[in-house]
């Protein structure tokens, strides 16, 4: 009788062992790392995307790296500290495209010197006409006769480019982020609300460097043309190009923008979409840690 009772408790403690669900690799676990790799990195954002779209992707990305690896992640409006970080250095416009840096972990905190930061775009430019948005998304508001847009050369273009360099009041374009009496200016602007009755105050900015270029992107010359900017935080080229082109008798619109580097970030370096995944994010956060190591040990001394 007590060999049969053995084998009956052996075999029930065998039934409760076979019932347990086997551990697997998708078993959250606080000892795996939520990010592999933390600090700078940049990526070339596509035309249509906004920054927030870009940062909303590869954060998305990453949180499915991380569980697949088995970290516990805690959900993304909790005051967890368990959560993927992703954050960019400076808002694209949609329609512009180029560098965006992105902070991943605790890079996030080092973005703020990206926002405010120097930059250089390359800007396609168009006379004869100007837009609500100052670029190809708006509505036409204001054109120039055929006259004036062929009285126009390059050399008149090189002549102003001095004034719009060094320090400069640039008038913001309504159609931005901007804050005014606690509002976006986009926000006024879709409600049909114009520049001149939201008395859109100047705003002080830094052209360092600007070069013509003779065509644009897409090769076209007069009344195309190209510019190439170094500039500080802050500066709109959509409303540079504006300004030029009233300084010049007529009308311009910004046909496409690129940046081509935000701080120690070029191009050269900028991850394109089709080569997004967590890999290559990762790598390229390392990659910028190693090439940003030379900075710090600057700016400590």
């Amino acid at each position: 009788n007590n060999s049969d009772n053995s084998r009956i408790i052996m075999k029930v403690q065998e039934n409760e062992s076979n019932s347990l669900p086997p551990p697997t690799a998708s078993t959250p676990d606080e000892s795996v790392p939520i990010h592999l790799a933390e600090g700078l990195c940049a990526v070339q954002k596509p035309v249509g995307w906004t920054s927030q779209d870009v940062v909303s992707y590869i954060r998305g990305m990453l949180e499915r790296d991380a569980r697949e690896r088995g970290a516990k992640l805690a959900k993304r409006r909790s005051k967890s500290k368990n959560k993927i970080k992703v954050g960019h250095g400076g808002t694209l416009d949609p329609l512009a495209e180029g560098v965006l840096v992105l902070g991943v972990g605790k890079g996030t905190k080092e973005l703020q010197q990206y926002l405010t930061g120097a930059k250089v775009y390359r800007a396609g430019v168009k006379l004869g006409f100007e837009t609500t948005t100052l670029d190809m998304e708006g509505n036409i508001t204001k054109t120039s006769d055929d006259s004036v847009i062929n009285s126009v050369s390059l050399e008149s273009i090189q002549d102003i480019i001095p004034k719009f360099t060094g320090t400069i009041n640039q008038i913001p374009p309504i159609y931005s982020a901007i804050r005014k009496n606690g509002k976006r200016l986009y926000e006024e602007a879709r409600k049909g609300v114009t520049a001149e009755e939201l008395g859109i105050e100047p705003r002080e900015v830094v052209v360092y460097e600007m070069s013509l270029l003779a065509e644009n992107d897409n090769g076209e010359g007069l009344p195309c043309f190209g510019l190439a900017v170094h500039c500080g935080g802050g500066t709109y080229i959509r409303s540079l190009v504006r300004d030029i082109g009233n300084d010049l008798g007529s009308f311009a619109t910004m046909t496409s923008l690129v940046r081509t580097q935000q701080g120690p970030f070029g191009l050269d370096m900028a991850l394109v979409k089709d080569d997004w995944n967590a890999d290559t994010i990762y790598d390229a956060v390392r990659a910028g840690n190693e090439m940003l190591k030379p900075h710090e040990e600057f700016e400590q001394e």
